[in-house]
């Protein structure tokens, strides 16, 4: 059976999200609930532009760098600047965000060129960078998404950071195994014990229209150049309304696992090497029911002794949220028993109007950071309690 039949024929057994309980199951033995504290961070918005999109990176020696962009408000995924924020206490007090001058728009043509980077840390080298996109836009309306003279509208970028300063300090294009239209370097990375870097992406290949796949790349890593070592297989779902994009790795017990985003669900698949991965399977709690989630993203959380995955879901109470993308929860993933356990979810942030779909997660070496911000739209969703804040999210 073709990969995405398979998908969707499984999708059309389960339970439409509406029907999910929202509590059930039961707790393995041995399995404590991770602790956590949060941090609501530079509150505030002046209603034409708000924070979106923030991402986090920690040496686990008491430097972290967080940074957002801006979106404008009467556009969709309208972004400008790219801001970064400096913290020297384990993220207890941060800087002023400042604007990053190096990733400043250009104009090239009738098209407006925006630049924006996830920071990072690779701490088997001791290295601070960044890796995101160059994207076009033409109208500042939604994206361009459009590959016209042989351009591509998404270009990988690779940006060099100085976390004493707390700055980006330049960007060059990452070097991409595979022709694109766009491709995005997206999500966790994982290091490997040589020092290389196998990084996730998401990506159109020419030709393929709105349908995104995602595969992994194998960086060798010198602190200034990445340079491919080994490109992996494309994990392909082009049967889904919008194919597979926006992939996270975690290693587990000798496998690799990388959670994906669709519109019909999220989803999961593994791999021996990193490169090569099963065909990717709907997220289920391990009585096999659908969690609930669907078009957004997922991502891993390394604490409480086990892996977790961090994510949103429609629940009873969340229809007024955009893509009902908040609170954000977290539970156990089973790998034996093919999913979520149900049991062990909790609220990570809490549902305050607006989504929160758009998040990021980083490890410190002893548990895992996530980074969310209050995305204010629609217009009005302040009158449940949000205010664009940054949440900043430690769990052990």
């Amino acid at each position: 059976m073709d990969i995405t039949v398979a998908i969707l024929a499984a999708l059309a057994l389960v339970p439409r999200p509406q029907e999910i309980r929202e509590t059930g199951g039961t707790c393995p033995a041995a399995a404590p609930a991770p602790s956590f504290s949060r941090q609501r961070l530079f509150s505030g918005f002046d209603g034409r532009l708000c924070k979106v999109q923030p991402t986090i990176a920690t040496d686990g020696k008491g430097t972290a760098i967080l940074g957002f962009q801006k979106l404008l408000l009467t556009g969709s995924d309208v972004f400008y600047g790219q801001y970064l924020s400096r913290s020297v206490d384990g993220g207890r007090t941060w800087s002023e965000p400042v604007k990053q001058s190096v990733l400043e728009d250009t104009r090239e043509g009738r098209f407006r060129v925006a630049r924006y980077a996830t920071v990072r840390y690779a701490f088997g080298a001791g290295r601070w960078y960044a890796l995101g996109m160059a994207q076009l836009y033409e109208n500042d309306k939604v994206p361009f998404q459009k590959y016209v003279g042989g351009r591509a509208y998404g270009t990988p970028i690779y940006v060099a950071l100085d976390a004493a300063k707390g700055e980006f300090t330049g960007y060059r294009t990452l070097p991409f195994p595979f022709e694109y239209e766009m491709a995005h370097p997206f999500g966790q990375a994982l290091e490997c014990d040589n020092g290389e870097v196998l990084q996730p992406f998401t990506f159109r290949p020419v030709g393929a229209g709105k349908k995104s796949r995602c595969v992994t790349v194998r960086y060798a890593f010198d602190g200034e150049v990445m340079k491919i070592v080994a490109a992996g297989t494309p994990v392909v779902c082009d049967g889904l309304a919008r194919g597979v994009g926006e992939p996270s790795l975690v290693r587990l017990n000798g496998k690799v696992y990388m959670t994906i985003r669709s519109d019909e669900a999220g989803m999961w698949c593994e791999s021996d090497d990193g490169l090569a991965f099963s065909e990717p399977c709907a997220w289920t709690w391990t009585d096999g029911r659908r969690i609930g989630n669907r078009n957004t993203q997922q991502h891993w959380l390394e604490c409480g002794g086990g892996l977790f995955l961090a994510y949103t879901r429609e629940d009873r109470n969340n229809a007024h949220v955009f893509r009902n993308r908040a609170p954000i929860y977290a539970a156990r993933f089973d790998p034996a028993g093919g999913g979520l356990v149900q049991g062990t979810e909790f609220p990570l942030v809490p549902e305050l109007g607006a989504r929160l779909g758009n998040f990021c997660v980083a490890g410190d070496g002893a548990g895992s950071w996530l980074v969310t911000a209050e995305w204010m739209q629609p217009v009005g969703c302040e009158r449940y309690g949000s205010d664009n804040s940054i949440w900043l999210v430690k769990i052990k």
